[in-house]
């Protein structure tokens, strides 16, 4: 589905991403963990189109996507979120999903509203993933009176209103409370169990990590530390020594 091929990114002097290749094989879950600085997000950022590597190569789908801009990779297939909602905090959720939504039915700049079976099929897509993430019941809320964890969910509707076959969740689970984490690891098990979605995720909570990833790619210092399965990761010396800590794995 998505493979990056030595890539490196530096900012001056330093090399944040390192010459790391990472493969996401189709209709996987596949995390991205690593300790604060380790590349994670420039990595993201860099296989998404939001920078572009210094070096390497990235293909989507098979298609050289390396230099491909952002937005065409989102018209191709790829969805992402981000570390910080991005979300339009004054506009309800109905409003920030059917947005999406009609971008994608090229009505985002239509001066009237569409009629008809145009509307109607608008109005299906929004009541789909407004019920898909469990919103319909705040539809009409702004979506800056929501807990943060319902932000969340708002965010990932709306990276679906793209119909993505990949989706990109840059730390999914960042400042939210454990039951807000276990609604939004639902979610994601569904993106993959209903939708048939692949899904590529960084993320620190390594309970989280293990319970949904069926493979995990770790990054140390903008480099490659270890590649495997959960169970692999789990054991591997030196993911904790760099990241984990010698009893961390044996308490998730």
């Amino acid at each position: 589905m998505l493979e990056a091929t030595d890539i490196t990114k530096a900012f001056g002097g330093v090399r944040a991403v390192d010459n790391v290749s990472v493969a996401v094989r189709e209709g996987t879950i596949h995390a991205l963990i690593g300790p604060n600085g380790a590349g994670k997000t420039t990595f993201f950022n860099a296989i998404s189109g939001f920078t572009f590597p210094d070096h390497g190569r990235v293909t989507f789908r098979g298609t050289d996507v390396t230099r491909t801009l952002n937005w065409r990779r989102i018209v191709m297939g790829m969805g992402r979120t981000f570390q910080t909602p991005s979300v339009f905090p004054e506009l309800t959720v109905d409003e920030n999903i059917r947005l999406g939504v009609r971008a994608h039915a090229k009505q985002a700049f239509q001066l009237r509203a569409p009629r008809g079976a145009a509307a109607a099929a608008v109005d299906a897509r929004v009541d789909e993933l407004l019920g898909f993430v469990n919103l319909a019941a705040h539809r009409g809320r702004l979506v800056a009176e929501l807990a943060h964890g319902s932000q969340r969910l708002c965010e990932i509707a709306m990276s679906l209103s793209t119909e993505p076959v990949l989706v990109l969740l840059d730390e999914p689970m960042a400042g939210l409370a454990e039951a807000e984490t276990d609604r939004i690891m639902a979610v994601i098990r569904d993106l993959r169990q209903r939708l048939g979605l692949t899904v590529f995720f960084v993320e620190h909570n390594m309970r989280v990590v293990l319970a949904l990833a069926d493979r995990i790619t770790v990054l140390d210092r903008g480099k490659l530390l270890a590649e495997g399965s959960p169970q692999e990761i789990a054991r591997d010396d030196a993911v904790r020594r760099a990241y984990l800590g010698s009893e961390v794995l044996e308490r998730v």
